[in-house]
């Protein structure tokens, strides 16, 4: 079923959207983008149920027309989706062909018919140009919506036929008040400090799995600087773990221990959850920033990597992050021989 979450951050731009809908000037082609968890998607599905619903009333869909059981449903006829297949790491050429005939053809129940295309970072190259030929010329009714955490990794003539439309991290309080629906305060302020705000990325991983997966990735961390963890270890261990769950987890622990560092010890990462994290900070020293902004750029490197069309090695790639992230602590100072 076509279900999504009303979100307050989105409502202006959905509303937008379907004003210009409403007085037919919207464009053919949109680009959703902004960070992972803050409700991307969301926005777009929201817009389509309203798109097509047939007895809208003061912008809201009545959830009873043939439009709004049909979208409901997942069977509606002028809306397609394009997806990651079941264990497939590409959006692939196929599936582009596969809509030929609904990108080509008018709409059926309405004046528009729409195609949703997510992530679309994840477009292979052959698929990207199929796809690029259709925004070139597109069908009278056609709507295009890509949505992208990676928007850099589209091939720039793809970027450059759509209207982009970026997605800001919402307001703290807006978050934590989205959050406390269903978590305690102190749940919600944790879950959305290791998300880097992404308030939907919180909502998943708050879980008490979520957090001890959380809770898991910063031991790791410490152990290897204690040599309590070999490399080898540590990256089987991380292996085990949701991929996103996992770097974003790493990105967060290290802008609070950069913060931590730039600011004071007190400032950040003071949470119960996260006492591996105090522990890390009281570790490291001002001559450590360089080091951590360098390990910094290797996560975004080795995240790049893991989400491109490339075939990486993931093992070898978290090896070696985990090596990059001992490799400042083993010089020859006094303090870190007992730990190289």
């Amino acid at each position: 079923m076509n279900k999504y979450r009303k979100l307050p951050w989105n409502q202006k731009k959905v509303q937008h959207l379907l004003d210009l809908a409403r007085v037919a000037k919207i464009g053919h082609a949109y680009l959703f983008h902004g960070q992972r968890g803050i409700g991307k998607l969301d926005a777009l599905m929201e817009f389509a149920g309203r798109l097509f619903c047939q007895q809208a009333q003061e912008g809201e869909s009545c959830g009873q027309c043939q439009g709004c059981r049909l979208f409901a449903a997942g069977s509606h006829p002028d809306f397609r989706m394009l997806r990651l297949e079941e264990e497939a790491r590409q959006i692939k050429i196929e599936q582009v062909r596969e809509s030929q005939f609904f990108i080509a053809n008018t709409p059926m129940m309405g004046r528009h018919k729409l195609l949703l295309i997510e992530p679309a970072e994840l477009l292979n190259i052959n698929a990207a140009n199929a796809l690029l030929k259709n925004l070139e010329e597109p069908a009278a009714g056609t709507l295009f919506f890509l949505v992208s955490h990676q928007p850099g990794s589209l091939l720039a003539t793809i970027r450059s036929r759509c209207q982009q439309i970026k997605f800001p991290r919402p307001e703290k309080q807006q978050s934590l008040e989205f959050l406390q629906q269903t978590l305690s305060a102190e749940q919600a302020e944790a879950a959305l400090e290791m998300t880097n705000g992404a308030p939907l990325a919180a909502l998943k991983f708050a879980s008490e799995e979520g957090m001890q997966e959380i809770s898991a990735v910063h031991e790791s961390l410490l152990s290897l600087l204690q040599g309590e963890m070999n490399i080898t270890d540590a990256a089987s261990d991380w292996m085990a773990m949701d991929e996103n769950l996992l770097l974003e987890t790493l990105l967060t622990a290290t802008e609070i221990l950069l913060k931590g560092l730039l600011r004071d010890k007190t400032s950040s990462a003071t949470n119960r959850h996260w006492q591996s994290l105090q522990e890390l900070q009281s570790l490291l020293e001002a001559k450590h920033v360089r080091s951590l902004h360098f390990f910094y750029q290797d996560l975004l490197n080795t995240r790049a990597m893991l989400r491109s069309r490339a075939n990486p090695n993931k093992q070898l790639l978290l090896e070696a992050l985990c090596l990059e992230w001992v490799r400042p602590f083993r010089d020859n100072t006094e303090r870190w021989k007992r730990i190289a």
